[in-house]
């Protein structure tokens, strides 16, 4: 009866599968539209490099740009600040208030704007003894006529309060970076007393002097705590982009970025302390994987002088741009991959919400032919469960937004590598003919078994890219659901149906649950080797590591040792295949599928468990959209090449150290197997 239904889970699985490609082409084609970078330096250290090397500001800039260095980023003055540089001296009187004398009369304009910005009242002259005054200095004779100088102006606050006060960013930083053909990047800083209207005349101030990207400084994002909706659209309304810095973790940074709904640049930067424990190698490679890997468009990079000016060699200013810069720059285009000049937001993908829908209805057929090749139901239950899954599925990516495409996404990544994986031959032990392969026969039948695998495996993986095609995931508002998840469950599924010898839940049924009874109890009768506890130890401390290491935000570590083998491969080759891929669960895949096929199913049963991690892996490389989809299939497709040829490699030398004859074991469980021709998503019991 399940022949009714079956070619109609596989039409409904090619519809998902089609709109899924049509919403990741969508996705690509905003990737490919955004491949520029913005490389920035700190205005203050490129200034104090200059000093320092005794070589003039303009030249230590020409040279930095021709290092591939596109921005400078200025950080607004504060009273403080401008007090140790020498323009402006304070004089505490009556033990409240302070004059405070400016000597020029544009930066005394500056600070009365800046105040004025952030709301505080600004009167002409002083008031009383409790303000604090601020006066201009001048050479002007104070009787001319022509002298429009104001004399000064008291703000009712004390001093302390008030030095700490951003009062914007330098105009002549400003234009000095302007005459030198490079972009100035706002850094304020949020504010006491904050309100729309003040964040709008702070921005338009910036918006004025010719910023494009605002990246905020300290601890906090403008507006942060409660008014981060309000700083998202005054930044829309003042015409500025807001750089989220990627593991900055400032306050309400989570909140303005949802706020903004993906409409901002991804920034990648190392932290001065940071700075001082890595080599320049290290700070190199940080740089290339955030713009080529995880879609960051503004780098902000700290000068090799940032833990000491002597550190970075004799000639600080070469150093810096031949031998970091320049390495930074020409490893990120790698040719003419990527471009660069002043980031720009990413596009909106604009697919379709009917598609969501349609992929939905994929992820639905999926979930019933998964429960047909488990369980010999009727076909009213097949239809029943369709229906039910479309249900839930389509309305879940129709009617929850984002936050039901994420769970359709997440059911797509546990079905689909499930199905890749359920194969009757090794996790049941059935064979359809006569005698072990030859060597070269098995290792060609593992081939096609582990592209037939992967190729179910895409299913889920289109899916799931398909979902998740949008905006907020490319820029990381929104995230994959589950990704711990994603590689457990199939993992621990698998395992279970090696045990229990379960591909069909029919041995639950009937007369049939005896021998699920007789084969439980030979296994926990069987009696344990040494070596065998050992090896099922590290089996799973090496699994249970691996479901840890994953995800966004990982709870194990990665040893150095890793880290210089990673960077090698990042050199080598055009993208890293990811480890556990190419090392551990293809080669355990092959492995086991050509054992298998040689009549050695003792070893092969617990290999192919293992080699499930690969299946779920390449799934779970896609979960991570904030890496552009080519670079995902590269790494996907290098890993199972890689993988492929380590697993051919270990069986050509296990299968010749083995024994050639059939162990007493598998003589009493049949002949040994032959490939099977039934297809790996087959409904048919």
């Amino acid at each position: 009866m399940r022949r009714n239904i079956t070619p109609v889970l596989y039409v409904l699985i090619a519809l998902g599968f089609l709109a899924g490609l049509y919403a990741a082409s969508k996705r690509y084609g905003v990737e490919q539209r955004n491949r520029r970078v913005e490389l920035a330096l700190e205005f203050s250290e490129v200034k104090q490099v200059a000093q320092l090397s005794g070589q003039p500001l303009n030249s230590v800039l020409a040279r930095f740009k021709g290092a591939g260095i596109t921005s400078l980023s200025i950080t607004e003055d504060t009273l403080a600040a401008l007090e140790s540089q020498g323009e402006l001296h304070v004089q505490q009187w009556s033990g409240v208030g302070a004059t405070i004398t400016v000597a020029r009369p544009e930066v005394f304009d500056r600070i009365r704007a800046g105040l004025e910005a952030k709301g505080l009242a600004v009167a002409e002259g002083r008031d009383s003894e409790q303000d604090t005054y601020f006066e201009a200095a001048t050479d002007q004779d104070e009787e001319a006529p022509d002298n429009k100088e104001p004399a000064g102006f008291a703000v009712r606050a004390d001093y302390a309060v008030l030095r700490s006060l951003g009062i914007g960013i330098d105009p002549a930083a400003v234009e000095i970076t302007h005459k030198a053909g490079l972009q100035p990047i706002g850094r304020i800083g949020n504010f006491a007393g904050i309100n729309p209207d003040r964040m709008a005349k702070v921005l338009a101030a910036l918006k004025s002097q010719g910023v494009q990207t605002v990246v905020f400084q300290g601890l906090e994002v403008l507006g942060f705590r409660g008014q981060e909706k309000a700083a998202a659209e005054a930044l829309r309304q003042a015409g500025l982009q807001y750089g989220q810095v990627e593991f900055g973790k400032q306050k309400g940074d989570e909140k303005l970025g949802a706020a903004l709904k993906g409409e901002f640049v991804r920034v990648h930067s190392i932290g001065e302390g940071e700075m001082g424990t890595l080599d320049e190698n290290e700070a190199i490679d940080r740089f290339i994987r955030a713009a080529r890997e995880r879609n960051i468009r503004l780098c902000y990079i700290r000068l090799l002088t940032t833990a000491g000016f002597p550190t970075a060699g004799y000639d600080v200013v070469a150093t810096n741009a031949d031998k970091y810069l320049k390495k930074i720059s020409e490893g990120i285009a790698r040719g003419k991959e990527m471009t660069f000049g002043p980031a720009h937001l990413y596009d909106d993908t604009g697919v379709p919400s009917i598609v969501f829908g349609i992929i939905g209805l994929g992820i639905a057929a999926g979930l019933t032919l998964l429960l047909i090749r488990l369980a010999p139901v009727s076909d009213r239950a097949a239809w029943l469960t369709l229906v039910i899954g479309a249900v839930a599925c389509v309305g879940a990516a129709l009617a929850l937004g984002e936050s039901g495409r994420r769970i359709d996404a997440l059911l797509a990544a546990l079905i689909f590598p499930t199905i890749a994986c359920l194969r009757r031959d090794i996790l049941n032990g059935e064979t359809e003919s006569e005698g072990p392969l030859n060597r070269s026969a098995a290792a060609m039948a593992a081939i096609k078994g582990i592209i037939t695998a992967s190729a179910v495996t895409a299913l889920g993986i289109v899916s799931v890219v398909g979902l998740l095609a949008s905006r907020t995931f490319i820029v990381k508002v929104n995230q994959f659901l589950g990704i711990k998840a994603a590689h457990a469950v199939p993992l621990l599924f698998i395992g279970l149906i090696a045990i229990t010898g379960l591909p069909y839940l029919n041995r639950l049924l009937a007369d049939e649950r005896v021998i699920l009874k007789a084969r439980m109890q030979a296994l926990f009768a069987e009696p344990a080797r040494v070596g065998q506890l050992i090896l099922a130890l590290l089996a799973l401390a090496a699994l249970a590591t691996i479901v840890a290491r994953t995800g966004n935000d990982p709870g194990v570590g990665v040893s150095g040792i890793e880290m210089k083998f990673r960077a090698l491969l990042d050199r080598v080759l055009p993208v890293r295949p990811r480890t556990k891929e190419f090392l551990i669960g293809h080669p355990a895949f092959i492995l086991a599928l050509a054992l298998w096929y040689r009549g050695r199913r003792g070893i092969a049963l617990p290999l192919f468990v293992v080699g499930v991690i690969g299946q779920v892996s390449i799934l779970n490389t896609f979960c991570h959209t904030h890496t552009p989809l080519y670079l995902s299939l590269i790494r996907d497709v290098t890993g199972l090449v890689f993988g492929t040829a380590i697993g051919l490699a270990a069986f050509w030398v296990i299968d010749r150290m083995l024994p050639q004859e059939r162990t007493a074991e598998d003589s009493e469980r049949g002949p040994a197997p032959q490939p099977s021709t039934t297809p790996a998503l087959s409904a048919d019991g």
